[in-house]
């Protein structure tokens, strides 16, 4: 047996002795004494510790075979994938007055209507093919919930049709939550309400300054306030868009959280992110000059690792390390604009050239317009951290440059965070084998 091509090995400075070990290729992480991984390379190693190893991905015995499996981990994926998974977005109407709104000046009155909904049903009826057994659908906007109604109707007929084939439908909502009360909870949470998505940019101050009402007043007091009425109805998760001005103050929306009584118990989890610039043909508001081009600008590496940690400090879940995929390269997820045209990735709702389609000619071939597997090349084929990237956003790619013909390539960022990510996961929370 052999390490794993896909495998980091870092330094542990709290127990002299040994090493963490990370598989990047099943997210796993385990202690291991230096004198094991010495008996790793002399094939000494002991059948228990091997066998367990083995099961972590940490070793294998054919590191070209296992680079093999990686390369085609998505085809295999799409080959055999269960689920369909839909955006849907309701409308590109607002009650807020964002300063750095991602759908910049497509906002407007505009919503889907009777026939484009009727026709949102046709196509899941017509994608959920025989070998499916769940659906998932994100309702998006604009703001969802100023189409609860919609909400409701659309997930009547769909959860009707999926449960008559024996399988399950769930469904998410990305909203800035003024809109969620308990009567639209308690509407929601039978139809298969999943997980609430609500944006809170930090302490109110900073909130109501980048999230008001259209009217200019303040939304930080009516969210939470919904949010405490809320969140024993349905699972409710917390995620805000952060500066490199600001990100040092988002740590006291952790203790509002918890002097409001919304403990760490009573939500989902909590994650922040940098503000993204739009691209050149989409700009932001023109006031706002702020967000940046990558996720890999070096304060960012600065600031996730500083918020995660005052996260996990606090006992609120936030995401781990992991292998993941973009939607892009899936084949059985689309996003579907409120006038029914189609798309593979919701960043790209109204980017000129980037439709597949709509829902009455049906999905065109988008394999070279959104480059699927461009990371299928020499240099991913021998990164270690391919299982976390496979390419990158394509999105951020067509921020930077207008076009996605090159990858957007994650491994200096990694190289210079991940380290960091698995050792808070190891002091707050994570259940890591020691061997």
């Amino acid at each position: 047996m052999r390490l794993s091509h896909y495998l980091k090995v870092y330094p542990c400075e709290e127990k002299p002795g040994y090493l963490l070990l990370f598989s990047t290729k099943q997210g796993s992480t385990v202690l291991l004494k230096e004198e094991k991984l010495r008996s790793i390379e002399n094939a000494s190693l002991s059948p228990s510790d091997a066998a367990l190893l083995a099961r972590l991905g940490m070793i294998v015995e054919d590191r070209e075979a296992e680079k093999r499996t990686v390369f085609g981990f998505l085809d295999d994926f799409n080959e055999r994938s269960p689920g369909l998974n839909l955006t849907i977005v309701l409308n590109l109407d607002c009650n807020f007055a964002c300063t750095y709104c991602y759908e910049g000046d497509m906002k407007g009155n505009l919503y889907m209507s009777d026939t484009t909904a009727a026709g949102v049903v046709d196509f899941i009826k017509k994608k959920f093919t025989e070998n499916k057994t769940s659906l998932l659908v994100d309702f998006y906007g604009g703001e969802p919930l100023l189409s609860t109604g919609r909400i409701v109707s659309i997930s009547r007929a769909i959860q009707s049709f999926i449960e008559s084939k024996g399988a399950s439908y769930r469904f998410t909502i990305i909203t800035n939550g003024s809109l969620l009360t308990r009567r639209v909870a308690e509407k929601l949470a039978p139809l298969g309400l999943e997980n609430v998505k609500i944006t809170i940019d930090g302490p109110a101050e900073i909130h109501d300054r980048n999230r008001p009402f259209k009217s200019g007043a303040g939304s930080f007091h009516t969210i939470i306030h919904n949010i405490q009425e809320t969140c024993d109805l349905v699972s409710i998760s917390i995620g805000g868009n952060y500066e490199s001005h600001n990100y040092e103050k988002f740590p006291l929306l952790l203790d509002y959280l918890m002097s409001s009584g919304l403990t760490p118990d009573r939500l989902r989890g909590v994650k922040f992110d940098p503000v993204m610039k739009g691209p050149d043909q989409r700009p932001l508001h023109d006031h706002f000059k702020g967000g940046c081009t990558s996720i890999y600008e070096p304060w960012i590496v600065r600031a996730e690792a500083l918020l995660r940690e005052e996260i996990l400090k606090k006992g609120y879940n936030t995401p781990k390390p992991r292998p993941m995929t973009c939607m892009i390269e899936s084949k059985d997820a689309y996003v579907v604009n409120f006038d029914g045209v189609l798309y593979k990735c919701p960043a790209f709702i109204g980017q000129k050239g980037f439709s597949i389609g709509d829902l009455q000619t049906g999905v065109r071939d988008y394999t070279d317009l959104y480059k699927i597997g461009i990371w299928k090349n020499a240099k991913c084929a021998e990164c270690e951290y391919l299982p976390m990237c496979f390419g990158g956003c394509r999105y951020m790619v067509y921020v930077r440059e207008g076009n996605v013909e090159t990858l957007d390539c994650r491994k200096d960022h990694l190289d210079a965070s991940l380290e960091a990510l698995i050792k808070q996961d190891i002091k707050y929370r994570a259940k890591v084998e020691n061997r």
